[in-house]
């Protein structure tokens, strides 16, 4: 019997249109958790509620932990629990979000989570296949955890002419102070921080760099090298500036933690038109997304790309941006954004595994 929430939703809403939701898993404080519960209930930014778009019909669950949200949530709103993806898409669906973040995976030798992005992406193509659709289709996060998976779904996803929406939340939510550079900046030196995780966590300060790096004169080039490096190594490499880092960390929100004895990482990178950027992953002295930049100009300038550390509401605006894909049909912003910057995790974890030597990255030629 549906809940008295799931009589009203669908009483009304019958116009809206219907997605499935693809999960590893669906927790508390899961990605599936923080993207799922806005795109059933709504979501508020800036202090202004917004109500559901879309109406999610089905569910697929790859895992099923002990503290499982998705079938009380499913129950709740009634939506479909699904044995296979084929299922879930095969209910009169208008879009598809792969949200395979998190769940109980092995991890690679250089240290990717084997989280199943491609398998879900293979399943859904085979569907669109056998129907001869080509739905909005939402990939969270990055694109695999190999670089042929990856080039292989983008290149899909360009042949087929998919609308397509990929990437991390963080490009998405508020930099305090705003800061957005104009097309044509003349770049220096970028750099940006991250915490925790290297391969989780590093790689939305990846993709936030790449959103201001592929804003400079010329356009994106591509990335010729990238390196590795851990420990007090880091801060002996003269590769990055110190002033940046000072900079970046003026403008953290969150306090960092006290006597963390984390070592330093930092994945240096060498863009084929000579821009350099570092990430730095300082779980010792941040808790924050920051950013820093010198132009040609001389001119230093950070932010802090502001996540509400434990209220997750700058999810808020990734369920904006997938309804707006289903709606519209518009891809958001270039995928080859998310590609360039899953390469950029990849080369350095691989680094990571070869005594932090420089990787040429032919591979990553991408201008865009």
């Amino acid at each position: 019997m549906l809940s008295r929430r799931a009589l009203l939703a669908s009483a009304l809403a019958p116009s809206q249109p219907r997605v499935a939701c693809l999960l590893n898993a669906y927790y508390p404080n899961s990605h599936a958790d923080v993207f799922v519960g806005r795109l059933l209930e709504g979501y508020r930014l800036n202090g202004v509620s917004h109500r559901p778009r879309l109406r999610t019909v089905s569910f697929y669950v790859d895992q099923f932990p002990v503290n499982d949200m998705a079938r009380e949530q499913a129950e709740e709103y009634g939506v479909k629990i699904c044995q296979s993806v084929d299922e879930a898409l095969a209910m009169g669906v208008d879009g598809v979000a792969i949200i395979g973040e998190h769940g109980d995976y092995p991890r690679t030798r250089r240290g990717n989570i084997q989280y199943p992005r491609k398998k879900r992406f293979d399943e859904v193509m085979h569907f669109f296949d056998r129907h001869g659709k080509g739905l909005p289709l939402m990939n969270d996060k990055y694109y695999a955890y190999e670089w042929a998976d990856a080039k292989s779904m983008y290149d899909q996803v360009k042949a087929r002419r998919i609308p397509f929406f990929c990437g991390s939340s963080l490009p998405l939510t508020w930099r305090r102070p705003a800061l957005e550079f104009p097309r044509g900046v003349e770049l220096d030196e970028l750099l940006a921080v991250s915490f925790s995780d290297l391969e989780e966590h590093g790689y939305h300060a990846i993709e936030l760099m790449q959103t201001m790096a592929e804003k400079r004169k010329g356009g994106e080039t591509g990335v010729a090298q990238v390196r590795c490096v851990e420990g007090d190594a880091v801060f002996q490499d003269r590769f990055w500036s110190r002033d940046l880092l000072e900079e970046a960390l003026k403008h953290r929100v969150n306090p960092p933690p006290k006597n963390n004895a984390d070592k330093p990482q930092a994945i240096f990178v060498r863009y084929n038109d000579g821009l350099k950027a570092t990430i730095l992953n300082l779980t010792s002295q941040a808790r924050d997304y920051l950013f820093a930049s010198r132009e040609k100009s001389g001119r230093v300038r950070g932010s802090c790309f502001y996540i509400q550390l434990y209220v997750h509401n700058h999810w808020g605006f990734m369920v904006k941006h997938f309804e707006d894909l289903v709606l519209t049909k518009r891809t958001p912003y270039p995928p080859e954004r998310t590609l360039l910057s899953n390469g950029i995790m990849l080369a350095g974890l691989e680094s990571r595994v070869q005594e932090s030597r420089w990787l040429a990255t032919p591979e990553m030629k991408i201008a865009y």
